[in-house]
């Protein structure tokens, strides 16, 4: 499983939603790949109820290089657009912005540098995502059971 949407509940997605329907919504988030934007988040996710007890793969990729070879397909969201936990904010389409368009400076005076952007998109697939991998674990809740790969060691 690359990952579920237990955290999207339709009926609260409903409630959220601006332009679009739930699979509207489905179909536009299953156009994209996603990275979270710090490690803080990677953690959060990690250590949620629903996935502490589970293995998990975590690609960690270089930013900078993404984005010199997919800049162009590259959005970011300032939410997490796939949970509908804990009273979640509107969204829609124009959740995503381009990196030139994204409002980075006001996001960063509202709720500080680790949550001015929650998740990086990039539209479709990134086929290249081996040139711009740092290091891939297993991991589980807090701990890093094995390094599966690191481009340091390769």
């Amino acid at each position: 499983m690359i990952r579920d949407q237990a955290p999207m509940r339709e009926s609260a997605l409903t409630r959220c939603l601006v332009g679009v329907c739930p699979r509207q919504w489905y179909e536009f988030l299953n156009r994209k790949t996603f990275f979270w934007a710090t490690e803080a988040r990677v953690q959060t996710l990690l250590r949620a109820k629903l996935y502490r007890d589970k293995e998990h793969t975590v690609i960690t990729v270089d930013t900078a290089s993404l984005l010199a070879q997919h800049g162009d397909r590259v959005t970011l969201s300032p939410i997490n657009s796939g949970s509908t936990l804990y009273n979640p904010p509107p969204r829609g389409p124009h959740t995503f912005r381009t990196v030139a368009d994204y409002p980075f400076d006001e996001r960063r005076r509202v709720r500080g540098l680790a949550n001015a952007i929650a998740e990086l998109a990039v539209d479709y697939a990134v086929p290249d995502l081996i040139t711009h991998t740092v290091v891939v674990e297993r991991r589980r809740a807090d701990q890093i059971l094995e390094t599966l790969y690191s481009r340091v060691g390769s």
